[in-house]
């Protein structure tokens, strides 16, 4: 099964942390159900992207990256230390690509999905709610993982959410 994962970034969350283990339950899960039949992409951002190939390495998951731009372009405006876990991490991927986009990327995630797993707050306007509208228009099944929303998300727009 090849699982895909969306969701916000860690300042959209009202507890980041809560957020981080559900990924890493749902993670576990999967190696402990699907044990060598499972897969993992993810779209390389902070937050869920990352905290899914964190889990990936943990339970020995196999996992794609599809970058949106190659990552000097789309780390540019991240800080040393964010850009440094997710060079690391492509460490670990099978493979890694580039769409030429955001949501070029998000195609590609779905594209690729037998079930695209989201763990986001509701909120709309970003990336995660293009990603999950996407899914749904093919088919693919998705399973939301709500949590509640930081400060941060009733002001947030654009590729920021």
């Amino acid at each position: 099964m090849i699982v895909a994962w969306t969701g916000h970034r860690p300042d959209l969350f009202r507890h980041p942390n809560v957020a981080q283990a559900a990924v890493d339950r749902a993670a576990q899960t999967f190696a402990a159900q699907a044990s060598d039949a499972v897969s993992f992409v993810v779209g390389g951002q902070r937050g869920v992207d990352t905290w899914a190939m964190q889990s990936a390495i943990n339970y020995a998951i196999p996992f794609r990256v599809i970058l949106p731009f190659a990552m000097a372009e789309f780390t540019s405006d991240w800080l040393e230390p964010d850009r440094s876990v997710l060079t690391s991490l492509l460490r670990h991927a099978d493979a890694v690509g580039i769409a030429g986009g955001f949501s070029e990327r998000n195609r590609g995630l779905v594209a690729e999905a037998q079930l695209l797993v989201a763990v986001w707050t509701g909120t709309r306007g970003g990336g995660t709610s293009e990603t999950i509208d996407l899914a749904r228009q093919v088919g693919t099944p998705v399973r939301e993982i709500l949590f509640e929303a930081s400060q941060r998300a009733s002001t947030a727009t654009g590729r920021g959410i």
